[in-house]
């Protein structure tokens, strides 16, 4: 084994370590050290045959962190398709979540994001879109997010108006 491949394997298993990455990331960060090419792709082929290195299961755990942090699959899909992971894949793993997964999920966004409570309804929910929106949530989702937050917090005021 020459001496740059076992700085390779060294480097994969560094990063590896750290976290799940995907092909292209482990490529890309291999590269900026200027292996050569050939090697890099015949180390992560043995990593990957090994099932050490997997892009099902980096999406797995992406999907599952981006969930967790309110964003929505257009988000978390485009995230994972410049990180080189296949659309396949991708769909696979997004469609172990159902629509009312991504509306609760966005609800709870809108209401950790509690801005735009102080100004008039009609333009907190525009903003409440675009931020939506650019979490990458659908606008079908939006919109059930949207008249469930509204709904829930019209009557959170009404009770506290009547007490």
């Amino acid at each position: 084994m020459s001496n740059q491949t076992a700085d390779i394997k060294n480097s994969i298993s560094r990063y590896l370590s750290m976290r799940e990455h995907s092909r292209k990331e482990l490529i890309d960060k291999l590269s900026k050290k200027y292996f050569e090419m050939d090697l890099i792709l015949q180390c992560i082929d043995e990593f990957s045959t090994k099932n050490l290195q997997s892009d099902d299961r980096y999406t797995e755990s992406f999907v599952r962190s981006k969930y967790n942090n309110h964003k929505g699959p257009n988000f978390i899909s485009a995230s994972l398709k410049s990180k080189g992971v296949s659309e396949s894949i991708i769909d696979n793993v997004l469609s172990s979540y159902n629509e009312e997964d991504w509306q609760l999920i966005a609800i709870a966004a809108l209401e950790k994001k509690t801005i735009y409570r102080n100004i008039e309804p009609a333009k907190s929910k525009i903003k409440q879109k675009m931020f939506l929106s650019g979490r990458g949530f659908s606008y079908k989702t939006i919109e059930h997010a949207l008249n469930e937050y509204w709904k829930k917090w019209t009557l959170e005021n009404y009770i506290l108006t009547i007490l």
